[in-house]
């Protein structure tokens, strides 16, 4: 019998993540963390175990790729970030299959949640995002691909339908808008800039009567950068677009820029060339 020719594998990113899932107290805190953001105590304070130990388990998840956190005032605040979870589920599952997949687990969990929803409308709901995202490209490079050209990744079913193109002008009080055939609407206002360091946008983001706070920290790493992103909005805010914004972000930043600035692919409203 002839021996089997080894494979070699690459280093699999997804060790981490099993290891980080393996554990019910983790998945626990993944699960406190999708209803919302959560301080260091808020968490600790709905297990048994040390504080301690729940911060050894939030190292785990955050390793893992699993939790993002900040650091405000004198407190941490925790949050989920389920994308490594997508990775896991694409690496055996073609984009279709995938698709399909997420679809049907969408349908299940509203025919569940029918029986139990109120004749009330919906209270207004808060949005509080975090995103880390590492780009291979220097923070001028990131930098230039947010502000200059934002048509080339930021694009449907994120804007308006008739939406054609987008404009941004770098500098504090300048208006990021959309442009439509014949007319435009503003989306936010710049208001705060750095170059190559730190841009905030304050504006309704078309989330109707609310406002919200997108903010972009650049910080260069080696020959790449790392993207800190915050998204805050309170307002009357529908709970599925909500989810929807969430879901959104994570689409614009850790795919469409990400590609943009590391080989060009435009992935927005202006797909074709600069």
């Amino acid at each position: 019998m002839t021996n089997p020719i080894p494979i070699a594998l690459p280093d699999q990113p997804s060790d981490e993540l099993w290891r980080a899932l393996a554990d019910p107290t983790r998945r626990h805190i993944l699960d406190l963390l999708r209803d919302g953001p959560r301080i260091t105590g808020q968490i600790a304070s709905e297990f048994s175990i040390s504080r301690i130990a729940v911060m050894r388990h939030l190292e785990v998840l955050t390793t893992a790729g699993l939790v993002t956190n900040r650091k405000r005032g004198r407190e941490r605040w925790h949050y989920v970030n389920l994308v490594p979870l997508v990775g896991l589920a694409d690496r055996w599952a073609s984009p279709a299959a995938a698709t399909w997949t997420r679809g049907l687990l969408r349908l299940r969990d509203r025919v569940e949640a029918e029986p139990m929803a109120q004749a009330d409308p919906p209270a207004g709901k808060a949005i509080d995002i975090a995103l880390d995202v590492r780009i291979e490209g220097t923070p001028s490079r990131v930098f230039e691909a947010m502000t200059a050209d934002p048509g080339a990744w930021w694009g449907h079913p994120y804007l308006r339908p008739e939406a054609t193109s987008l404009s941004m002008e770098p500098a504090l009080g300048g208006q990021f808008v959309e442009q439509w055939t014949d007319g435009s609407a503003l989306i936010a206002t710049v208001t705060g800039i750095e170059p190559d360091r730190l841009l905030q946008l304050t504006g309704s983001f078309h989330l109707g009567v609310a406002l919200a706070v997108a903010e972009f920290a650049l910080t260069p790493d080696g020959d790449a950068t790392e993207l800190r992103f915050t998204f805050g909005a309170v307002g009357a805010i529908d709970e599925e677009l909500a989810s929807g914004f969430n879901l959104g972000w994570r689409d614009l930043l850790t795919e469409r820029l990400k590609q943009f600035v590391e080989d060009g692919t435009r992935l927005g409203v202006e797909p074709g060339d600069p």
